[in-house]
């Protein structure tokens, strides 16, 4: 698996995009930063997003790469994957005819540009040579992780989380789990606002990594605030047992 990390922070500044992961060619996790880094001919080739959740610097460039898909004229439909609520609010506060035009119904409703398609968490999506499953994590709105399987590895992206459950029990049960992609927003002397915006810190980090038990997958963390990025570094390094990566704009990961 190629992962291009389009961007990989908790808020956006100069030289810092907010989340989204290209894995090979054609599939997207999140679409903060699409438009802004991928050539038109590079967005062309995108056939899948899965978005975790529906704020905003993980949906953004969604309706900026349906515009740009429009007036290429592609053919094929972009599809918009994720859990009834992410869906429904994609839908509703972005491609309302209002913030934007729908997507959905254009260029009409039989043969529109965006499709979306609603996920039951457990529930595997066959794409390509993977097998895609939503899993719920704990944000402050409604969010999904997802586990890409193939015959030979599996790689989870939780999204934005704060302490959960569900997830790391998959996690602890999937043998050839490589990687996982997990936020650490805030350092440790932030812990309280942390815990109200549902994210992670080191310290809850090294909590939720003792619930991996018995693998041992590369950890790679992301959405950090770049304010605090130098703190999370130095309290990042103190977790024992893990190979933890922290991971850059434009980075190129294989697995």
């Amino acid at each position: 698996m190629k992962i291009r990390v389009l961007g990989c922070h908790g808020s956006q500044l100069p030289n810092h995009n907010t989340t989204s992961f290209l894995l090979g060619t054609n599939i997207l996790i999140d679409a903060g930063a699409i438009t802004q880094v991928l050539t038109l001919e590079e967005q062309l080739r995108i056939d899948y997003i899965f978005v975790t959740h529906a704020h905003l610097d993980h949906v953004r460039d969604i309706v900026f790469l349906a515009d740009n898909l429009c007036y290429a004229k592609r053919k094929r439909p972009l599809r918009i994957c994720g859990s009834r609520g992410v869906i429904e609010s994609i839908h509703r506060h972005l491609f309302n005819n209002v913030i934007w035009p729908d997507f959905s119904k254009i260029p009409s409703a039989k043969t529109p540009l965006v499709k979306f398609e609603m996920l039951t968490p457990g529930r595997k999506k066959k794409v390509g040579d993977w097998q895609v499953r939503a899993i719920g994590v704990h944000h402050t709105v409604e969010t999904m992780g997802f586990l890409m399987e193939s015959k030979e590895k599996a790689v989870l992206f939780l999204g934005d989380t704060g302490p959960t459950g569900e997830v790391w029990k998959v996690a602890s049960t999937t043998k050839r789990l490589k990687a996982v992609f997990v936020e650490t927003s805030l350092p440790a002397r932030m812990q309280s606002i942390a815990d109200k915006t549902g994210h992670l810190t080191p310290v809850t980090l090294a909590a939720e990594l003792k619930k991996l038990k018995t693998v041992n997958p590369d950890i790679y963390l992301y959405h950090m605030k770049p304010s605090y990025a130098g703190a999370i570094h130095r309290e990042v390094a103190s977790i024992p047992d893990r190979k933890i990566h922290i991971i850059k704009d434009g980075q190129v990961i294989r697995i």
